[in-house]
């Protein structure tokens, strides 16, 4: 075993610079890690920034949409209301228009009043005022 000293050994200067190149080397070598590390940092912060704001305008396009068909359901709600509505109103005046025609009179009712009007012959009845008329002719006054 080696004893230690008070004072080190001194190293060739050979040595010591083969030491140095070594270090340099060694420096260039974490050097460029080290930016390129740093770089890849900052262009990772770029591509972090960018998705970021994409995910706010995301977010706030949404939300309008959200608002947008929110009123869109409104108001269709509201018109099915109204359409809902409308056909009980039909409905209503449909079941009084089939109330009115079972009042009506049917087929077997015109024919029975066909026959009727056949055997009293209206057409020869005489109105009022012909008889008045003929009334005044007869007893030679001129009628009013």
């Amino acid at each position: 075993m080696v004893e230690p000293t008070l004072f080190p050994r001194e190293v060739s200067p050979e040595k010591h610079i083969k030491k140095q190149s070594a270090d340099a080397d060694l420096f260039g070598r974490i050097s460029k890690t080290v930016n390129s590390v740093a770089a890849n940092l900052r262009i990772l912060e770029e591509r972090y920034s960018t998705l970021r704001s994409k995910s706010q305008v995301s977010e706030q396009n949404i939300i309008e949409l959200e608002k947008e068909l929110s009123t869109d359901i409104k108001s269709i709600s509201e018109d099915v209301v109204d359409l809902k509505r409308e056909v009980n109103d039909v409905k209503d005046k449909i079941r009084l228009i089939s109330n009115e025609i079972k009042n009506l009179a049917n087929k077997n009712d015109f024919k029975v009043i066909e026959r009727y009007l056949d055997m009293w012959q209206p057409m020869n009845f005489v109105t009022r005022a012909e008889i008045n008329k003929l009334l005044a002719e007869k007893q030679g006054k001129k009628p009013d």
